[in-house]
């Protein structure tokens, strides 16, 4: 009931708005989350473009690497990586994703590089935390068995950001998205470790968004302009 009220509300004010300023301008909130360090170096600069170009729209942007209530918190839709486990909500793929092991130079040259999973356990891991569950089991193909080793090192945080600047400082191995360290891997500020023990990649870069309403049309734009640039 609540969702519908907040859903006949907002195509209240896209129907005024398009009396106002014409069916091609956008104008109204849209409320988003993606995570932290996706959000900071991807998403931004995307919300900013997109505002560029439909300057009467406002974003509120919700940075988090945990769990997201999108309907409870009213939110428009977030950006997720992983399997979609809610019912109640609708996806648009984005892109693939993996997960890679990777490092600074600087760490593998004072600390040597792992040539299997099982030499982590001589080495300082970075490990993310996720509302209470801390990730310290990392998966890995060894044979034909996947295989999940625990982990551990002296610094561990909620925020994937943080692990990136810990992991280019040379503070430790991180386990990090692909989209998160692309670039990084490209310019040799961090390497990728262990690939040939990598497991098959079973999760995904998407949107997600209420399925019990459509999304408005500032919305759909976004949407399809996040789906566009990504």
């Amino acid at each position: 009931m609540l969702e519908r009220a907040r859903t006949l509300v907002a195509e209240a004010d896209d129907l005024e708005t398009q009396v106002k300023l014409g069916i091609n301008q956008l104008s109204g909130v849209i409320r988003l989350s993606a995570p932290i360090d996706l959000g900071e170096n991807r998403i931004v600069p995307l919300i900013d473009e997109f505002m560029d170009l439909h300057p009467d729209v406002t974003v509120e942007l919700v940075l988090s690497d945990g769990y997201v209530d999108i309907v409870g918190q009213g939110l428009d839709l977030a950006i997720r990586f992983g399997a979609l486990k809610d019912s109640s909500l609708m996806i648009r793929k984005l892109g693939d994703n993996r997960r890679v092991i990777c490092a600074a130079p600087s760490y593998t040259e004072l600390h040597g590089t792992p040539r299997h999973p099982d030499d982590l356990v001589n080495h300082n891991c970075l490990v993310m935390q996720f509302g209470q569950a801390v990730d310290r089991e990392w998966s890995f193909r060894i044979g034909k068995q996947i295989c999940e080793l625990s982990v551990s090192g002296n610094r561990i945080a909620n925020s994937g950001a943080q692990i990136r600047r810990w992991c280019l400082a040379g503070r430790g191995i991180a386990l990090k998205s692909i989209w998160d360290v692309r670039e990084n891997l490209e310019d040799g500020s961090l390497v990728e470790l262990l690939k040939e023990f990598a497991p098959p990649s079973e999760s995904a870069l998407q949107i997600l968004f209420p399925r019990a309403t459509y999304p408005i049309r500032r919305v759909r734009a976004f949407i399809e302009f996040l789906a566009e640039r990504i």
